[in-house]
């Protein structure tokens, strides 16, 4: 009989661990989808907690065609959402912006899918890109061949393991043929899968701020874990991060907490910041980052990024003539060059045949006064 009940229990505690095994290892990777139908509305819809969408964006100027009424049909899944106009060429100040933000665990995503739709003279290309290395480069581009008729997108992502507060891609559409040429956004989805990694604590923001040539850094949260100390990190280009303080976090809390962090020294031009949350056990998660522009006090004008593109120089400044923008190579040859204006605030001028790499010179008058600046292109 006791023989009996040992084995009874012993098989009890067995069964009893597979179950528990069974439900961790269930729970290790869930699946979640999130979702803008675009149907007349902006809004996004997620199927899981963790995560929270906001509102698409129209950025790079207003939706001169509002269109949901009457336009949003026609192959649409419901309806969809309509935009004009679009640059002639690619323009990174023109884009449909989808974000949403994570609460307290890990994720990965896999794929980004997307319905779109062009009219007969609408734009023709598209690109997407991701907060992922601050937009810099393409997720994917691709070409509506024929119009009036949606072409359905499967993008792999690929993005793995990530602790980001807030993830963003954005769809660029560009290579009308009028300016009446419209787009269609219809089911924009982000798929991917959430990880059973709970993170030391949960960011509701992040900010940087510029002031009198330091750098004010905020951020709060609203739940911690065993939470140990924040790291801040400070990168001229989102690729090489480098320790600039340290912070000692709260440890245990259930409501708001905020932070602040001063940079006394940043550096010209713009400052990529993040946050290393890391916990008693020495684990660790990355914030999204937060970037400020710092203009040299001894200049009117600076050129962000610089390393420039051999596509576009980006310069910021205050009093500038932008018509007065002259770029030369080091032999005094110019460079013919047209210009853009976008909107943050910055001109940018874009050569009309890519430049090689090396240095430039680029002169601009300001205040009446001519000042140059050196361009290195990549």
């Amino acid at each position: 009989m006791k023989k009996d009940f040992h084995s009874f229990r012993n098989s009890i505690i067995l069964t009893s661990s597979m179950m528990l095994f069974s439900v961790l290892n269930s729970f290790a990777q869930e699946a979640f989808k999130i979702k803008w139908s675009m149907d007349y509305i902006q809004s996004g819809v997620s199927n899981h907690a963790n995560f929270i969408p906001a509102d698409a964006v129209l950025a790079g100027g207003g939706n001169t065609n509002a269109l949901n009424a009457g336009y949003g049909l026609g192959g649409a899944t419901v309806a969809a959402y309509v935009v004009r106009p679009w640059p002639n060429s690619f323009s990174d100040s023109r884009y449909m912006e989808f974000k949403f933000t994570a609460k307290s665990f890990k994720y990965n995503i896999t794929s980004i899918s997307l319905r779109l739709r062009r009219s007969p003279d609408g734009p023709k290309q598209f690109k997407i890109r991701t907060s992922m290395d601050g937009f810099a480069s393409d997720l994917t581009a691709s070409t509506l061949v024929n119009p009036s008729q949606f072409y359905t997108f499967s993008v792999p992502a690929g993005f793995n393991n990530l602790s980001e507060n807030t993830f963003t891609f954005r769809i660029y559409g560009y290579g009308p043929t009028s300016i009446y040429g419209t787009l269609w956004f219809d089911e924009i989805v982000v798929n991917g899968d959430v990880l059973a990694i709970v993170l030391p604590v949960y960011l509701t923001y992040f900010k940087a701020t510029a002031r009198e040539g330091k750098t004010l850094l905020s951020w709060e949260t609203t739940w911690e874990r065993n939470s140990r100390h924040f790291l801040i990190e400070r990168s001229a280009d989102l690729s090489n991060f480098e320790e600039i303080g340290t912070l000692p976090a709260s440890g245990e809390t259930d409501g708001r907490t905020r932070y602040g962090f001063t940079d006394p020294a940043p550096l010209p031009g713009i400052n990529y910041y993040r946050l290393q949350m890391i916990d008693a056990g020495g684990k660790s998660a990355f914030s999204c980052s937060a970037n400020v522009l710092i203009q040299p006090a001894s200049a009117s004008f600076c050129i962000v990024p610089n390393p420039a593109s051999a596509t576009k120089i980006s310069v910021f400044g205050k009093n500038m003539d932008a018509e007065s923008f002259e770029l030369r190579d080091l032999t005094g040859l110019r460079i013919v060059t047209k210009l853009e204006f976008n909107a943050q605030g910055f001109v940018d001028i874009i050569p009309v045949r890519p430049l090689l790499p090396g240095l430039y010179l680029l002169s601009c008058q300001t205040n009446g006064r001519k000042e140059h600046a050196k361009v290195l292109v990549r």
